[in-house]
């Protein structure tokens, strides 16, 4: 009998989240070892829970766990260690996704081009009113300019990357340097939170940390919102204080109609989606089969 794997891949409606049938059949022609089985419901994953060898996910309950005794692996494509829903027990192997950071530095940086370039604020300014302006929001060079990216890990060294490639001058801050941050807030020019969502990082970047900007600073937060006072940046954009926020994060998700960032000047708000795109479960599946082969196939 061949060990099972079984994929259940459906999060939040999002289409780039949510495998489908085409997708696991060329996933299976990769390890026809296993016999791949797709679970297209929280029930049918249920009641295939307990012949499973192999488990790839995104969400999982406690109420489930008698049902694994023969899981040896539960990988979930998610990056965020919060997600799972549940604690799984040290005799499972547990893995989250390490391939994000490509997708959302690209995400990040194109943030920060849009309003240093004048992209974004130039928008419809050669429209019929003004169909040839003389001058572009923005117009800054970010090459030559100071980044620090808070959160160094896979993502933040993703995003480091790339702004190294356009001529930026990059810090990152881990906890071994954490004590650092409020020094680097004073020269930063381009502010980055790739951070996980723990208590360590609850309002990490507060109204005191916001104040250490520059005026002309912008910030990007890829993260999770908990590391971020939303009260304190809704006030800095409105006194000047800070030129710009990007947020993909917020700490309430969907974030409330009503909130202040809403209405705060130059905020711009993406619905965690700084991820997206349509081969991301092709590249969960990609890392997936890496450690598969190099770590379980030849077990016994």
């Amino acid at each position: 009998m061949k060990p099972i794997l079984l994929i259940w891949l459906a999060f939040r409606e999002v289409a780039d989240f949510t495998a489908t049938r085409g997708q696991v059949a060329r996933w299976a022609e990769e390890v026809p070892e296993l016999e791949v089985v797709f679970a297209e419901s929280q029930e049918a994953f249920v009641r295939n829970l307990s012949k499973a060898t192999y488990v790839m996910t995104f969400r999982f309950s406690e109420a489930w766990l008698p049902l694994t005794y023969r899981v040896k692996w539960m990988a979930t494509p998610a990056a965020g260690r919060e997600l799972l829903g549940a604690r799984i027990p040290d005799r499972i192997r547990l893995t989250h996704g390490t391939f994000h950071g490509a997708l959302m530095a690209e995400t990040a940086v194109g943030m920060l081009l849009a309003v240093r370039r004048g992209l974004l604020p130039g928008l419809g300014l050669c429209g019929p009113e003004a169909p040839w302006p003389k001058t572009l929001p923005g117009r800054c060079a970010i090459a030559g300019s100071r980044a620090t990216i808070v959160g160094y890990g896979h993502i933040g060294k993703a995003i480091g990357a790339k702004l190294k490639a356009l001529g930026v001058a990059v810090t990152g801050v881990t906890h071994a340097n954490l004590g650092e941050l409020d020094a680097l807030l004073a020269q930063t020019d381009a502010l980055f939170l790739a951070l996980p969502a723990t208590a360590e990082t609850d309002n990490l970047l507060d109204a005191r940390r916001l104040a250490l900007l520059p005026r002309h600073a912008v910030l990007v937060n890829v993260g999770r919102g908990n590391a971020l006072d939303e009260e304190a940046l809704a006030g800095a954009l409105g006194r000047g204080d800070l030129h710009a926020a990007f947020l993909d994060v917020m700490k309430e998700e969907p974030y409330p109609a009503d909130g202040p960032l809403r209405r705060a000047p130059r905020c711009y708000l993406l619905p965690h989606a700084s991820a997206f795109s349509p081969d991301y479960l092709d590249r969960a599946f990609a890392e997936w089969l890496g450690i598969y082969r190099r770590d379980f196939r030849n077990q016994g």
